[in-house]
């Protein structure tokens, strides 16, 4: 079963975990039905940062990758292969899937 965002996710700062939580609750108005924590999956080289899977539903797979490291943040859309600029926060990450304007951003 895929996490909610407020589980795992140790690698964000509570106000990140709870924007997260927010988002994915907003998103799911575009189809978007579950994030996770796919941090300590076995990757192909090391990896200090975060990187979250993003869900739509009826998807065994990710649709996107969220992936933050020192203070930066890119999201790779599994389908196209595109991978965006380099991105200030997870609110501006999270906003290129599903912009969401209202809510508070974490600091």
């Amino acid at each position: 079963m895929l996490a909610k965002a407020s589980q795992s996710f140790g690698g964000l700062s509570s106000d990140e975990r709870r924007y997260l939580g927010e988002w994915r609750t907003s998103a799911h108005v575009i189809g978007i039905d579950a994030v996770d924590d796919l941090t300590f999956r076995p990757w192909p080289c090391e990896f200090a940062g975060v990187v979250i899977g993003v869900f739509t539903a009826g998807s065994e797979t990710a649709d996107w990758l969220v992936i933050g490291e020192d203070g930066a943040w890119a999201v790779a859309c599994c389908a196209s292969r595109d991978v965006s600029p380099r991105l200030n926060s997870l609110a501006d990450a999270l906003a290129t899937i599903y912009p969401r304007r209202s809510m508070t951003r974490p600091h």
